[in-house]
């Protein structure tokens, strides 16, 4: 026991040195870490970024924060601090805005453009009044659609010899369309005419004739002059209607009246080569809000059929598109109730190339050519 007790002092000494020792090298580290930490923020002052000290108070820079996680690491932490890099950052949002866009100049006026405009649109019937008026004055249509005025005479040449084939479809209201065909042959030769209109609709395993009309007579100074005509209805009586020139009167088969004719009137087969024989002579008489007019003889009586030309428009035919003129006859009370509209085409010889009929019931029927053929007339 005596024996081994030195030895056990002596480590037991041994290890308070070791135990003094080691507080003392922490102590010195310590010392030694809170130098450092006191000289850390000087050196980032020597390596000062003249950037960073051009915008040290911008409010995002302030704040920063120049001590990093690395300096738990010891002497290594200083260059882990890098001002340059972070002012960087920050310079980058303050030159997007300097380039601000200047204010776009206002757009210059140009007036010009839209008097073109108004001047290149067709010009409508009211403002062509006065002119018409003026024409008036030396023997040519008027404006007024009032049937106080009579009929006109104009310069009439008549159109080749040819023959128009038409599709025909009829709507009423609450109806299903009716289909069906139609027909217009006109003849002309050696000072003379003839001419047929006839149509038909479909039915299941036939078609029925609706009604035919027929017209004869001559070409003289006021164009197409007939002098007789027919028509014949489905479920009516054939009507025929005579004209005396030379008496100036019109007689009727229904009825034992006489009606007052003037040069120029027409019947209502061959009223419609009439507008066709008046373009084809003079087709500077078709320009919008022109006016038309011509005594027509119904089955018992005379009216004026007062046309106005609306605008040059293109009509789809199963023969193509062709360019006609668009003329309407509205309905006059007290005379003729149904709106009467025609496309006559300069093209096709001034043919007929649609026809439509709006009745005041409000039945439509319309008439599209189909086929047209025209014979030369060597002849005339």
């Amino acid at each position: 026991m005596n024996a081994t007790a030195p030895q056990f002092n002596t480590m037991l000494l041994t290890r308070q040195n070791m135990l003094f020792l080691t507080l003392a090298v922490l102590l010195h580290l310590f010392v030694l870490y809170g130098q450092d930490r006191n000289v850390m923020p000087d050196k980032p002052r020597l390596q000062e970024n003249p950037i960073a000290v051009q915008f040290r108070d911008i409010p995002e820079q302030t704040e920063q924060k120049t001590v990093s996680p690395a300096l738990k690491s010891g002497p290594q932490a200083a260059p882990e601090a890098k001002p340059p890099a972070a002012v960087k950052k920050t310079v980058t949002p303050l030159v997007i805005p300097e380039p601000e866009p200047a204010p776009a100049p206002a757009p210059e006026p140009a007036p010009v453009a839209p008097v073109e405009v108004k001047d290149n649109t067709p010009v409508p019937a009211t403002e062509t009044k006065p002119e018409v008026k003026a024409e008036e004055a030396s023997g040519t249509p008027g404006q007024d659609s009032s049937n106080t005025e009579g009929p006109q005479t104009y310069p009439v040449r008549a159109p080749q010899t040819g023959t128009i084939t038409m599709r025909i479809v009829r709507t009423e209201p609450n109806r299903s369309p009716v289909y069906g065909d139609g027909e217009i042959n006109w003849e002309f030769k050696t000072g003379k005419y003839k001419m047929s209109i006839q149509a038909s609709l479909d039915l299941l395993l036939t078609s029925v004739n609706l009604y035919q009309m027929r017209s004869e007579g001559l070409i003289d100074v006021y164009g197409i002059t007939p002098a007789t005509s027919s028509e014949k209805r489905r479920n009516r009586s054939e009507t025929a209607t005579h004209f005396d020139h030379e008496k100036k009167s019109v007689s009727f088969s229904s009825s034992n009246k006489t009606a007052d004719i003037k040069d120029g009137a027409q019947d209502k087969a061959s009223f419609i080569m009439q507008l066709a024989g008046i373009g084809y002579a003079d087709p500077d008489k078709f320009q919008p809000g022109r006016e038309i007019r011509l005594q027509v003889a119904e089955e018992r009586d005379v009216s004026t059929f007062v046309f106005v030309v609306t605008a040059y428009e293109e009509v789809d035919t199963k023969a193509g598109k062709i360019m006609a003129w668009h003329v309407v006859r509205p309905p006059l009370p007290g005379s003729y109730n149904s709106k009467l509209e025609i496309w006559l085409s300069p093209d096709q010889n001034w043919y007929p190339v649609q026809i439509r009929n709006t009745e005041s019931n409000g039945a439509v029927t319309t008439q599209t050519a189909t086929k047209i053929v025209t014979v030369v007339n060597m002849e005339r």
